[in-house]
C-alpha cells in the first residue's frame, strides 16, 4: 500500500468524521427543490481523438446536448435542442460528428379511453450543431408515382454498430412497416439514404453484430397468442455468407434458459455466453462451441452473486464485467484494464465507479464516481498526466450538504429464503427506534442497488428511515433465485416485503407504531397490496403509478409481443386476479393513502389509478390523488419530481 494512498484513507476518513459527527443532532432538511432537480449533467462522451466533449445536460428541466473544445480555450459550449421531447443518448460518430436520440410521448384518443406510446428517434449532426437531420426517412418509396405515406416506426433509435472506421454510416435496426419484422439497415448519416443488409428473420426482434460489423447473432420470441405458449430463439451464423443456425428454442416460462449470448471471440464457432453454474446456481462467464451446441470453458464467475454485463474490445476480447454485491462492481481481465481500475480506487476509496468511454488511442477515459453520500461525478483521466479533472457533476447544487450512507441488511423471510437489501438511516440517529418508510423496488425483475436515490435522500433528511429490499424474483442473485418470483406477484413477493417490515421492527430499527409504506411502478403496486395482505404493518401507504386492477391491465396487454409470458409470470393457481387486486380489495385498505400518477405513463395506463380513485372515494376511504397532466412513468419533468417530493412531504407530516 503506498504512502500517497494512505494518506488520502485518512483524510477521507477524517472528512467523514467531521461530515457526520457523534451524537449528531438532527440536520437541516435538504429542499425537494434540489433533490428533486433531474441531474444536471447524465451522460458525458470523449471524442474519438480526446480533443472535444459532449453531455447531456439539465436546462431549466430540458435535457440539452452540450458539446465543447477540450485545448483550456474559452471558447462558449454548443447546446444543441431534440427536435423533439428529450434526449436519451448521444454517441460520438467521428471527431466531428454525432448522432443522438429522443423520445416523446405519442397520444391517441380522450379521457379515460386515450392511450399513450413511446417514439423514440435519431438526430444526427455536426459537433456543433449544424446540418441537424432525422436519418431515417418517413415516407416508401414504391415508385415515383406510388409514393405512399406511412406510420412512422416507433422504434427508430436501435444502433447495433456505430461502424467506427466509417464515420459516413450506422448500422441500424428498424422495423420499417410497423409489422415487427427487424431488417438492419445501413445508413448515411448524412443523406439518410440506406441499404438493407439483413432481411427481416420471422420472430427475431434483437440482432447484434460482431466486431468486423457483421451482424451474426440475433433473438426474440414466438408468441402463440391462444394461450398455449410462448418460446424464445436464438440464431448464429459464422459469417455474412453462411446459413442461420438456430442455438435454443425454449419455453420462457416453464423451461430455463440455455445460456445470454455475452459476445463474439475472434473463433467463428465460439461465443462468450452467460450460463447459470451447476455448482454456485449463478450467471458465470463460458465460452460456447455453436457447431456442437455445448458450453466449452468456464471463464470466471462469483459464487454469491451473477454476473451481470460483459464487454469485449473491437478485437474481440474480454475487457471486463460487472456484478453486484453489496454495491456495482468491475472484473477486468486485460492489463491496462486492471491498472485504470487500481487508478480509480486510488483515487476514489469508498466509491463505485463506470467506465463510460475511452479516446481512441485509449489514453483518455470518462469515469464515472458516485455513492450513496456522493452524487455522481464524471471524470476525465488523463493517463499520461496520471491527471484527474472534474468534466460533470449530477448534483452540484448538493455539494455542501449532508447525505446519509446505505447500510446492507439481510433478513430470513418466513419461508427460510434469505434477502438482502438496503437500511439507509438518519444522520446521527442510527441508535434510535426511527419512523420508517418501506420501499419496495418497481419491476418486479429489477433490484434495488448501492448507489446516490434521490428519494431516499430526501426522506432521510426529514428523519425518516428508508428499507429497501431485494424480494425473491430480483436479479442479480442466480436463476433459481429469479424464478422464485414466478406466479408470486401477489404472494410471496409482498410476503418478502412484509418480512422485512418485521425484520426493522425486531431489530429496533423501526417505531411499529410509525411506518409507512411506499413505491413506484410495481412498488407502487407493493405499496397498496402488502397493506391488504396485513394491514397491522402500516400508518400509511404512498403509491405512484400503480397497478391496481390486473384483470383490466393485463387486457391492455393483449396484443404486445410476449403477452402470454406475462400471463404466465402473474398468474398463480393459488391465487386469483381479485384476489391480487388492490381494486378488488378495498374494503382491506384503512389507512390513509397518497396516490399520484401521470397522465402520459406509457408502461402503467393512467386509469388504473383513477378507477382506483373512484373506487376509494365511493367507499369512503382515505385517499388523495395527484395527476400530472402530461407526465409519464419516470417523473422525467422536474417541476413535477418536485412536486412528487412536497406532496409525500406534506402526507408524511400528517400521518406519520
Amino acid at each position: 500500500m503506498t504512502t500517497n494512498y494512505m494518506l488520502k484513507m485518512i483524510c477521507i476518513l477524517f472528512s467523514l468524521f467531521l461530515l457526520y459527527p457523534l451524537g449528531a443532532t438532527a440536520l437541516e432538511p435538504i429542499s425537494a427543490e434540489k433533490l428533486g432537480a433531474l441531474p444536471q449533467i447524465r451522460s458525458v462522451k470523449i471524442s474519438p481523438d480526446g480533443k472535444k466533449l459532449l453531455m447531456l445536460k439539465n436546462v431549466d428541466g430540458e435535457i440539452k446536448l452540450i458539446t465543447r473544445l477540450l485545448d483550456g480555450s474559452k471558447s462558449l459550449d454548443n447546446t444543441i435542442t431534440a427536435q423533439k421531447g428529450q434526449f436519451n443518448w448521444a454517441e460520438w460518430t467521428s471527431n466531428d460528428h454525432l448522432i443522438a436520440s429522443y423520445r416523446y410521448i405519442k397520444g391517441k384518443g380522450g379521457g379515460d379511453k386515450r392511450t399513450v406510446r413511446l417514439e423514440r428517434r435519431l438526430q444526427s449532426m455536426t459537433w456543433d450543431g449544424q446540418k441537424i437531420i432525422n436519418p431515417v426517412r418517413s415516407t416508401n418509396n414504391r415508385g415515383v408515382f406510388d409514393q405512399v405515406f406511412i406510420e412512422q416506426p416507433q422504434i427508430q433509435d436501435t444502433v447495433i454498430d456505430l461502424l467506427k472506421d466509417d464515420p459516413d454510416h450506422i448500422l441500424l435496426q428498424l422495423d420499417k412497416e410497423n409489422d415487427k419484422k427487424y431488417a438492419v439497415y445501413k445508413v448515411n448519416i448524412h443523406t439518410k439514404k440506406r441499404t438493407r443488409i439483413l432481411r427481416p428473420k420471422r420472430n427475431v426482434d434483437w440482432w447484434i453484430a460482431d466486431h468486423n460489423h457483421v451482424v451474426r447473432y440475433g433473438e426474440g420470441v414466438k408468441s402463440f397468442y391462444k394461450g398455449e405458449k410462448i418460446r424464445r430463439r436464438g440464431y448464429y451464423r459464422t459469417s455474412a455468407k453462411d446459413d442461420w443456425t438456430q442455438l435454443f428454442d425454449y419455453d420462457e416460462v416453464t423451461e430455463e434458459r440455455p445460456f445470454y449470448f455475452a459476445g463474439f471471440t475472434k473463433e467463428p464457432n465460439v461465443i462468450y455466453v452467460k450460463a447459470t453454474d451447476n455448482e454456485t446456481d449463478k450467471l458465470s462467464l463460458f465460452t460456447y462451441d455453436v457447431v456442437d451446441k455445448k458450453i466449452l470453458d468456464k471463464i470466471s464467475g462469483h459464487a454469491d452473486f451473477d454476473i451481470d454485463s460483459v464487454f469485449t474490445d473491437d478485437d474481440g476480447k474480454l475487457e471486463f464485467h460487472t456484478y453486484y454485491d453489496e454495491r456495482p462492481r468491475y472484473s477486468h481481465y486485460q492489463d491496462d484494464g486492471i491498472k485504470l481500475a487500481e487508478a480509480i480506487e486510488e483515487q476514489f476509496p469508498f466509491m463505485t465507479y463506470s467506465i463510460i468511454n475511452k479516446s481512441k488511442d485509449k489514453r483518455k477515459v470518462i469515469v464515472y464516481v458516485t455513492a450513496p453520500q456522493y452524487p455522481g461525478r464524471f471524470y476525465l483521466y488523463n493517463l499520461d498526466e496520471k491527471k484527474w479533472t472534474v468534466v460533470g457533476q449530477t448534483y452540484p447544487q448538493l455539494k455542501n450538504q449532508q447525505l446519509t450512507k446505505m447500510e446492507q441488511i439481510e433478513y430470513i423471510a418466513r419461508d427460510g429464503l434469505k434477502i438482502s437489501g438496503y437500511l439507509s438511516r438518519p444522520i446521527g440517529s442510527e441508535d434510535q427506534q426511527l419512523p420508517m418508510i418501506v420501499m419496495p423496488h418497481g419491476g418486479p425483475q429489477s433490484r434495488d442497488t448501492w448507489r446516490f436515490d434521490y428519494w431516499v435522500q430526501f426522506l432521510a433528511s426529514r428523519g425518516y428511515a428508508v428499507l429497501q429490499m431485494n424480494f425473491r424474483g430480483s436479479l442479480g442473485y442466480g436463476e433459481e433465485f429469479r424464478e422464485l418470483g414466478n406466479q408470486e406477484w401477489g404472494g410471496k413477493m409482498l410476503d418478502d416485503i412484509n418480512d422485512a417490515t418485521k425484520w426493522a421492527i425486531n431489530r429496533g430499527f423501526a417505531d411499529p407504531n410509525r411506518i409507512c409504506i411506499g413505491g413506484a411502478s410495481y412498488g407502487g403496486y407493493a405499496a397498496l397490496q402488502a397493506v391488504v395482505k396485513d394491514a397491522s404493518l402500516y400508518k400509511c401507504s404512498i403509491s405512484f403509478a400503480p397497478v391496481t386492477d390486473l384483470n383490466t391491465f393485463l387486457d391492455s396487454l393483449k396484443d404486445a409481443v410476449g403477452y402470454q409470458s406475462y400471463i404466465d409470470y402473474v398468474q398463480s393457481d393459488e391465487l386469483s386476479y381479485n384476489d391480487i387486486s388492490p381494486i378488488k380489495n378495498i374494503d382491506h385498505l384503512n389507512v390513509p393513502v397518497l396516490l399520484m400518477h401521470g397522465t402520459d405513463d406509457a408502461n402503467v395506463p393512467v386509469v388504473q389509478s383513477r378507477y382506483f380513485y373512484k373506487k376509494m372515494k365511493d367507499a369512503g376511504k382515505n385517499i388523495s390523488y395527484i395527476e400530472f397532466e402530461n407526465g409519464d412513468h419516470s417523473l422525467s419533468d422536474q417541476n413535477y419530481r418536485v412536486q412528487f417530493l412536497k406532496e409525500i412531504e406534506t402526507f408524511l407530516k400528517k400521518y406519520l
